[in-house]
């Protein structure tokens, strides 16, 4: 199964189509829309994905920002920040006619990594520093995502 990995971040939008195999078929980039409106990062999503979402048969989204039920809630200005509850999944749905899943983009790197690490590991804490400063926490060997 192909997957349509979207990353959406302060400074790019980068999609890329991941094999079953983990490996990556193509990949695209764009600028994140200087305008801070619905309506500008709507079309900005529609031109990253529309090369690539007929290989795919469904998206994955990481996103700056919180992520709650399917909304995207972007409070930093200088991050998304005209962004408060934005319908991340519904969107990317309507745009691919996909099922389509999103999650915070640290608590996303936190899972990764953490699924990489080899031993008995149950406990761990990711923190990364970007455009943004977030972090992930796996505990019990379960990412925590508070609710929503």
């Amino acid at each position: 199964m192909t997957t349509l990995a979207i990353d959406i971040g302060g400074t790019k939008l980068a999609a890329a189509l991941i094999g079953a195999d983990g490996q990556i078929r193509d990949r695209r980039e764009l600028p994140t829309p200087a305008s801070q409106t619905p309506e500008a990062l709507r079309d900005a999503l529609s031109a990253l994905v529309s090369p690539l979402q007929a290989h795919a048969q469904r998206v994955a989204i990481a996103s700056t920002g919180i992520i709650r039920d399917g909304s995207l809630l972007a409070l930093n200005p200088h991050n998304l920040g005209g962004l408060l509850h934005f319908p991340l999944v519904k969107t990317l749905e309507q745009l691919t006619d996909l099922p389509t899943i999103a999650i915070n983009d640290a608590q996303a790197a936190a899972w990764a990594e953490y699924q990489a690490l080899e031993g008995d590991v149950t406990e761990m804490v990711f923190i990364t520093v970007s455009t943004g400063v977030g972090g992930g926490v796996v505990s019990g060997g379960k990412l925590l995502t508070g609710p929503g």
